[in-house]
């Protein structure tokens, strides 16, 4: 899967870099309601003489607060509202690694083929947000071919200007590419937007590629995107070199 991608694109920095405050902003502040709710719940339950029907609804409180919690959570990776706690990060180690250990089920439909090109460097990251930004673009990759078939997963350093302009310098790239019927130009304009979805509507729907966005950003990086000539899309994440 080495064609070039036929309109790379990267999302729009103004526009994202907007939603990013927006949702950082929602974010915590649900996160805020959500703690009242959760708290309030428990102390219900375990007051004394409770009933037991009680109990139970404020368990069923709880967790519903725990999966809005969940998809908060997801909105403040999206906006860089988290601490990062970088290391080492060599992607021989990283990526066989996390492939091997599939934590993602449905990731057993796949071929997943690895190519890590010599003199790879190693980046300082959080390795825990950098598993969960390639598991994402896997994970859309898998949803990009229901029947199967078989993803590219490459690493690689690369000469690049950052978004923004600026002086080309080192990255680490790390493509994910798969055989799907390729992702549309109407598409890929709002792909990274947290929430945006082709498939059914679900509780943390599309939030993917805006995760994987947000993870790149944090990092310094960025994250683009592009159909194949073959049909297929490829979906490439950057992380500075230091």
């Amino acid at each position: 899967m080495d064609e070039t991608k036929e309109a790379a694109r990267r999302p729009d920095a103004e526009k994202m870099e907007a939603l990013s405050r927006f949702s950082g902003k929602i974010a915590h502040d649900l996160n805020n309601i959500l703690g009242v709710i959760e708290g309030y719940a428990t102390l219900t339950a375990k007051s004394p003489g409770a009933e037991e029907q009680v109990k139970e609804d404020m368990e069923e409180i709880r967790r519903a607060v725990a999966k809005a919690a969940s998809l908060t959570g997801r909105l403040l990776v999206f906006s860089g509202r988290m601490a990062l706690r970088p290391e080492p990060c060599e992607m021989e180690m990283v990526l066989p690694g996390l492939v091997k250990k599939n934590p993602v089920p449905a990731l057993e439909k796949i071929k997943i083929e690895v190519d890590i090109s010599p003199g790879t460097p190693v980046i300082k990251a959080d390795r825990e947000l950098l598993e969960k930004a390639v598991l994402n673009l896997l994970e859309n990759a898998r949803e990009a071919m229901p029947a199967g078939g078989t993803v590219s997963l490459r690493a690689g350093k690369v000469n690049a200007e950052a978004p923004g302009g600026g002086k080309a310098a080192e990255f680490l790239k790390i493509s994910i590419a798969d055989e799907g019927k390729g992702i549309s130009p109407e598409t890929l304009e709002k792909a990274f937007e947290p929430c945006f979805t082709t498939k059914e509507k679900s509780l943390g729907a599309g939030m993917g590629l805006s995760m994987a966005y947000g993870i790149a950003r944090y990092h310094g990086g960025w994250i683009e995107g592009g159909r194949l000539p073959s049909g297929g899309s490829e979906f490439s994440l950057f992380f500075p070199v230091v």
